[in-house]
């Protein structure tokens, strides 16, 4: 029992010495006590989807959602509200990418995916001028041109498309977003929302893999957006379900918000439903 206490000690003071023989040099700009430069979600990649195939497809169904930002389980797409250096919100994220990195290229009008935006018409959509008149000259050239640009606090909500599909091969049901949108509310009259831009999801998959959002859980094992969207770490209501009619749930029940909200938990359940009859019969 001694020689095994000696061999522990000496052990812990080897250990102790290999520690401080290769001691981490920490600088100010690291901002934590790990190097900035050794963080691994510094350095992510996006993770290629599985080959699938569509004879493997079971059976599909396509959604419509919604994330409300103002639920405590989607704040990590919200906030924080000004960029910070380790990490920002969502609609940063999607923004750097379209003007500043180049990293997202597929921006479109609306959700069919059919009419294309550049980059210029997508700055047109999240940016909105408001001149004031020389008093001096009301007839002439403004005084002062104010540029209103939409900031991360104006969103109020993500728009998703998407299919649920089951894999007989793998023996799963799985879901893949298709595309995603912001809903934002109008500088001119923050009572009126709109979708300026549809982002085909794939292409922007990039830019989402190498930003990390808050995990209030655990503070060094961060996830990504990417990884928050596939493993549907958000809540989500259904507004739309592919139909022969192209009609959402508000178009069929109009009488109140709640019947909208049994409706889509109804779908939502018959979702489940369906998973489960697949093991059963």
């Amino acid at each position: 029992m001694t020689n095994f206490k000696l061999f522990l000690c000496a052990l812990s003071f080897f250990a102790f010495s290999g520690g401080t023989l290769h001691a981490q040099v920490l600088d100010p700009s690291d901002d934590g006590i790990i190097p900035e430069t050794t963080k691994h979600f510094k350095n992510n990649r996006v993770v290629p989807y599985p080959h699938l195939r569509q004879d493997d497809m079971l059976w599909s169904e396509r959604h419509w959602e919604r994330i409300d930002l103002r639920e405590k389980i989607n704040l990590s797409l919200y906030y924080p509200i000004k960029p910070m250096p380790d990490r920002k919100a969502l609609w940063n994220v999607l923004l750097d990418g379209i003007l500043v990195e180049n990293t997202i290229t597929e921006i479109f009008r609306d959700d069919r995916f059919e009419l294309p935006l550049t980059v210029e018409e997508v700055r047109k959509q999240i940016e909105q001028y408001d001149s004031i008149p020389d008093p001096n000259d009301p007839f002439g050239p403004p005084a002062y041109i104010d540029t209103i640009t939409i900031k991360a606090n104006s969103v109020i909500a993500y728009h998703l498309k998407s299919d649920w599909y089951f894999d007989k091969q793998r023996g799963e049901l799985k879901n893949r977003i298709i595309g995603i949108s912001p809903e934002v509310r109008d500088p001119r009259n923050p009572s009126l929302t709109y979708n300026p831009f549809w982002i085909w999801f794939p292409d922007a998959r990039y830019a989402m893999a190498t930003s990390v959002a808050y995990n209030e859980k655990n503070n060094n094992q961060r996830l990504t957006f990417d990884q928050i969207m596939h493993l549907r770490k958000f809540n989500a209501v259904i507004t739309k379900m592919d139909n022969v009619y192209d009609r959402t749930i508000a178009d069929y029940k109009r009488n109140s918000a709640m019947n909208q909200l049994l409706e889509a938990a109804a779908i939502k359940e018959d979702l489940r439903n369906k998973e489960h009859d697949m093991w059963t019969f």
